[in-house]
């Protein structure tokens, strides 16, 4: 029972607090196997069992403080990972920054109002639409999509396209590929225009983005955002970062998709708290499919 409850204790630690652990442990008892090998004793060195035992204790400690750190350190910025059949790299940083198709959320209509009341400036949407593209060739995509799946404009002139509806937009301006995601629906509040989701749809949403990207990356590098931080709103109850960010891996590994090329995930400053590492070898033992 009391080995039980430390087994249960142990995988109850952090990623990188066990793998501090087991490597520390590793280390000395490498170390003690070489000494053995060689015909060293540390009881007889010391001539006490205790105080061999302390020193043991003060050298795993130090290793372990060490590779802590080390392990935070490499780390800290980045980690690869692979999900099913599908490379992934998690990085922080500015999506805009990075090669490869990029992932924008928007809202259902693929609304170009940007006035921090509809859309805010600091959003990914905002940004681009005025700095990466251009509101009117913006626009004729959405409209050409729209008749694609046959989508009327409602009362209030606008397209409502289903969540998880993914448009492409080949930017004039930084000759850039973008493909822009339906992801939250909008609703006034207190005369305010929100926008919102909820965790049963932010799922949804996701494996229907999943998708239709899959039939649309042709095999270059596909760039996303952690979807569903920052501007969006979840009913019923607000999301951390890490909870976006491990439903997006999630709804990843349990699809029968394969990307042939890398997908990047860039974390920008509003989820800096979230421990890469801990993400490295979460889908290790658990089937995609």
């Amino acid at each position: 029972m009391i080995m039980k409850n430390i087994w249960k204790w142990f995988n109850g630690l952090s990623a990188r607090s066990r793998d501090s652990a087991i490597i520390s442990g590793s280390l000395i008892g490498l170390v003690s196997t070489v000494l053995s090998i060689i015909g060293v004793s540390l009881e007889g060195v010391t001539n006490s069992w205790k105080l061999s035992l302390v020193v043991v204790l003060v050298v795993f400690a130090i290793a372990y403080f060490l590779t802590y750190i080390a392990i935070g350190r490499i780390f800290k910025d980045s980690i690869e990972l692979t999900i099913g059949a599908t490379a992934v790299e998690i990085s922080t940083g500015n999506i805009f920054d990075y090669a490869g198709y990029k992932v924008i959320g928007c809202d259902s209509h693929f609304d170009t109002r940007v006035d921090d009341v509809i859309i805010s400036k600091k959003s990914l949407h905002g940004q681009l639409i005025l700095e990466h593209g251009k509101k009117d060739e913006i626009e004729k995509v959405v409209e050409e999509k729209a008749k694609i799946l046959g989508i009327d404009k409602d009362e209030d002139g606008l397209y409502d396209f289903p969540l998880g509806t993914v448009i492409r937009y080949d930017s004039s301006v930084d000759e850039s590929t973008y493909l822009m995601v339906a992801l939250t629906k909008q609703k006034k509040v207190n005369g305010t225009v929100k926008a919102y989701t909820s965790m049963p749809e932010y799922e949804r949403t996701l494996r229907e983005m999943w998708d239709q990207i899959n039939g649309m990356y042709v095999y270059n590098d596909v760039v996303l955002p952690l979807l569903g931080s920052g501007i969006a709103r979840f009913e019923g109850a607000s999301q951390s970062n890490d909870s976006l960010l491990r439903c997006m891996l999630c709804t990843l590994n349990s699809s029968d998709l394969e990307f042939k090329s890398t997908l990047k995930v860039v974390i920008n400053d509003n989820a800096k708290e979230l421990q890469l590492y801990e993400y490295k070898d979460s889908f290790k033992s658990i089937p995609g499919r």
